[in-house]
């Protein structure tokens, strides 16, 4: 764990909500000089907490209507080869290893529930190791979707 203090913190957290901001607005908002920001930032990226600078686009807007969660149960001695090999997909927006009921969560979006279907049944399915037993669960109104993590 890299050990933030309260102005990292407020960095962090005004870009979150406007990656582009200028240094020297950010060192405004802040009370900093710009180029202890620019320090500060350089050093939260070289330090692994700050990941990428994103553009969050909002899928139902563009034409993806099926978000999903699905739990797979697959064979522990294929789990971390499982998910490398579902990480692939361009679908796939998030692959996790878990403790509860299922082995590897994964949340997939797609244009609609039928390709949701053919995703799952011509690329998870045919992962050797994929047990029969899988939960998958379609959003259906989303009330909060963020990237945004409180560091208060």
């Amino acid at each position: 764990m890299v050990q933030l203090d309260d102005k990292d913190r407020e960095i962090l957290t005004i870009l979150q909500e406007n990656y582009r901001i200028s240094y020297k607005d950010l060192g405004r908002k802040v009370n900093m000089a710009a180029s202890s920001v620019h320090n500060r930032v350089q050093n939260m990226i070289k330090s692994g907490v700050i990941k990428e600078f994103d553009t969050i686009i909002d899928p139902f807007k563009v034409g993806f209507d099926t978000i999903a969660i699905i739990g797979l149960s697959v064979d522990p001695l294929k789990l971390n080869e499982i998910a490398e090999k579902i990480a692939t997909y361009d679908e796939v927006q998030l692959v996790a290893t878990t403790t509860g009921d299922h082995d590897i969560i994964v949340r997939v979006i797609e244009k609609n529930e039928k390709d949701l279907w053919r995703f799952i049944n011509n690329n998870i399915k045919t992962i050797e190791g994929v047990r029969s037993q899988m939960d998958a669960s379609s959003y259906i109104d989303v009330f909060k979707m963020t990237h945004k993590i409180s560091l208060k």
